[in-house]
């Protein structure tokens, strides 16, 4: 835990405003580790479970697993919420936290017995894992979230950003899993490997943090932004904005005549790039059409131009006609064919070749 404290203190990059959320969201990694650092040093030199005092040691863990668990989960969302965060999400966490270090004070001035002490902890442990539960379901509507975008704008740039996030949760989901053992188990046989294991999935964490932050750390906040702007702007356009659609129109026939929306691969990004446009403007060009969204249009467009090549080549292939429309692959091609139109391509060859 020292050792990733220390490289998130001096290995990544020095703060500037493209990284300003990386930064942010690395800090509050940071002071996770620390926490565990020290949490680790004072379980060694106390030494409660060696000497047999359970439940201090109980109350210790709780008292540092708790932060811990809120700075990893909220540096998560920070990022991929692009640095804008509920207000719950940022309290959530240290109300819940400051009301547990109530109960377990006042079992301990309180109690008749260790075993009242002993039940505030297990009430504790309750809030806890309330607590992870509810950023965890939070994580999992943020993943929801990315893989609709991603599937929104065919955007395969934003694969990184997912398989992070991917390797992530499962990194915390493992974390969730061993928490309860590390916090109340004393038997050697069982807590060694089930520290080692813990250790090892805040490390990978830790690292899949840090290789997505300084190579991908903006891949989020250009989407938004984009989302943002075709929102915001009005519905009654003016003289400048008639022009921009006029230009719109304009790049995206051009396009449409070179056959740009059949490249295989194709993104949004692809598409702005090749049309000279602000990424922008594209995006509410496609919000004022019936297709809405970037993958529709695109989706459209290639059954189209498969439809004609069914009708006017009747000697290609299946395999043939989605590599032509720039289709993944021949299953993916005869599904989407299927769901557009409602026939296979062959029930769509042999109706027109008939009709």
């Amino acid at each position: 835990m020292g050792l990733l404290t220390i490289i998130q203190f001096l290995i990544l990059p020095i703060k500037n405003e493209r990284h300003a959320v990386f930064e942010n969201a690395r800090w509050l990694l940071t002071g996770g580790t620390l926490l565990l650092t020290i949490h680790f040093f004072l379980q060694y030199w106390l030494g409660y479970r060696s000497h047999g005092e359970i439940t201090k040691s109980v109350f210790l863990n709780l008292l540092f697993f708790m932060p811990t668990s809120w700075l990893f989960n909220v540096s998560m969302l920070y990022l991929l919420h692009n640095g804008r965060l509920h207000l719950w999400e940022w309290l959530a966490g240290p109300l819940l936290y400051g009301a547990s270090v109530m109960i377990l004070i006042t079992s301990i001035l309180l109690a008749q017995d260790l075993q009242g002490v002993k039940n505030a902890e297990y009430a504790v442990s309750v809030i806890y894992a309330i607590t992870l539960i509810c950023y965890n379901v939070q994580e999992f509507k943020e993943f929801n979230r990315i893989r609709r975008i991603r599937d929104k704008y065919l955007d395969h740039s934003m694969n990184l950003v997912i398989r992070w996030f991917e390797t992530s949760l499962g990194a915390m989901i493992v974390l969730v899993l061993l928490s309860p053992i590390i916090i109340f188990s004393n038997k050697p046989i069982i807590l060694i490997p089930t520290a080692l294991l813990m250790i090892a999935a805040i490390f990978f964490y830790v690292l899949c943090f840090i290789c997505f932050g300084v190579s991908e750390s903006n891949v989020m906040a250009k989407k938004e932004e984009d989302e943002r702007k075709a929102v915001e702007l009005p519905k009654t356009l003016t003289k400048n904005e008639e022009s921009n659609d006029e230009r719109v129109e304009q790049a995206i026939r051009k396009w449409l005549d070179e056959r740009g929306h059949l490249k295989p691969g194709l993104t949004i990004q692809n598409a702005v790039e090749e049309m000279h446009l602000p990424r922008y403007l594209l995006v509410r060009w496609i919000k004022n059409t019936k297709y809405e969204v970037f993958s529709r249009w695109i989706t459209h467009l290639r059954v189209e131009e498969a439809k004609r090549l069914l009708t006017v080549h009747p000697e290609y292939s299946n395999d043939a006609v989605a590599h032509e429309c720039g289709f993944s692959t021949r299953s993916y091609f005869q599904k989407v064919f299927r769901e557009q139109t409602g026939m296979t391509p062959l029930e769509y060859q042999n109706k027109s070749l008939k009709g």
